[in-house]
């Protein structure tokens, strides 16, 4: 244990907007160990996100590699793995492979599995979710807390910024959080086609069609892209855009990533809020609730400002 790691894995196969705030741990662990071998243990729906990431040098893609979790991490000589979001299988599996450092939260009936048990309740929030990903290297190996890098999909942007500006709406949500009405987006798409002459496009995932609707019934010169976009398609629209509006969901991370500006909007319980879950760039405007966590305190004069405070 005292051994400096040769191959370090990090297991994630959640949500996209979680690989986002999850892929920094790879910067910390490059500047950390600059000779080990780095290895991301995920599934192929994330590949648009990582196949340009060099600091990556490794991507196991666990629904198409036909070896069981516990072959592949005896197979690969992975000495170290981190869980940034912990399940008992593959946890089960880590211990039963013999991989010699294995960290993971503190607070599971299994951690007993972790040689490291990182003792922090990520829903208090008191760091913001990428910040919890990477303090689990300061904890696994000492030191102070390397800084959080969000790690681009895209080594450049795609396309020059556009002249009217690209302003996406993203009005749908992966459930995780508070929504802002479909119905104030739409306003919001409205003021920005008639104030600034902006190219307004509306994008969703097909089960978001509900919502998309919305937005084009009160702003129908907009584009509708809603199901029509795959992942790779949606990242290169989104670095072409100048600014993005979303409710907490995976594409206001990537567009962060991008460098691309941000409107978020967020409740204020601790678990969902901004704080936590917010884009984590400084070419974001964060719109909250207050209180209570109604979204339509959330004014659409608000939401107006914010992007062209951005812009």
């Amino acid at each position: 244990m005292t051994q400096a790691p040769s191959h370090i894995a990090v297991l994630r196969t959640d949500r996209l907007g979680d690989m986002v705030l999850t892929l920094p741990m790879f910067n910390a662990l490059r500047s950390r160990f600059p000779q080990a071998h780095l290895t991301l243990i995920t599934r192929s729906y994330v590949r648009p996100l990582v196949h340009e990431a060099d600091v990556i040098d490794d991507v196991i893609y666990l629904d198409e590699d036909q070896r069981p979790l516990r072959e592949i991490l005896r197979m690969e000589g992975i000495d170290t793995i981190f869980f940034p979001r912990p399940r008992f299988s593959e946890a089960w599996e880590a211990f039963r492979a013999g991989v010699s450092r294995r960290i993971g939260s503190g607070y599971r009936w299994y951690s007993m599995l972790f040689t490291t048990r990182v003792k922090e309740h990520r829903s208090d929030a008191s760091y913001h979710e990428a910040e919890y990903n990477v303090r689990m290297v300061s904890h696994a190996f000492g030191g102070k807390q390397p800084p959080v890098e969000l790690v681009s999909p895209r080594h450049e942007n795609v396309a020059t910024k556009s002249t009217p500006p690209w302003i996406i709406i993203h009005p749908g949500s992966g459930g995780s959080a508070h929504d802002w009405p479909a119905e104030r987006f739409g306003q919001l798409a409205k003021r920005l086609s008639d104030e600034l002459n902006a190219h307004i496009i509306v994008t969703g995932i097909e089960s978001e069609r509900s919502v998309c609707d919305a937005v084009m019934s009160v702003c129908p010169e907009a584009d509708d892209l809603c199901g029509t976009l795959d992942l790779d398609d949606m990242i290169d629209l989104i670095a072409s855009s100048c600014v993005l509006c979303a409710n907490s969901t995976g594409v206001l991370h990537i567009a962060a990533a991008l460098g691309v500006g941000v409107v978020g909007f967020y409740p204020t319980t601790p678990s969902m809020s901004a704080k936590r879950w917010g884009p984590y760039t400084e070419h974001a405007v964060v719109l909250e609730s207050g209180l209570g966590d109604d979204m339509k305190k959330i004014s659409v004069d608000a939401a107006v400002a914010a992007v062209k405070s951005l812009l």
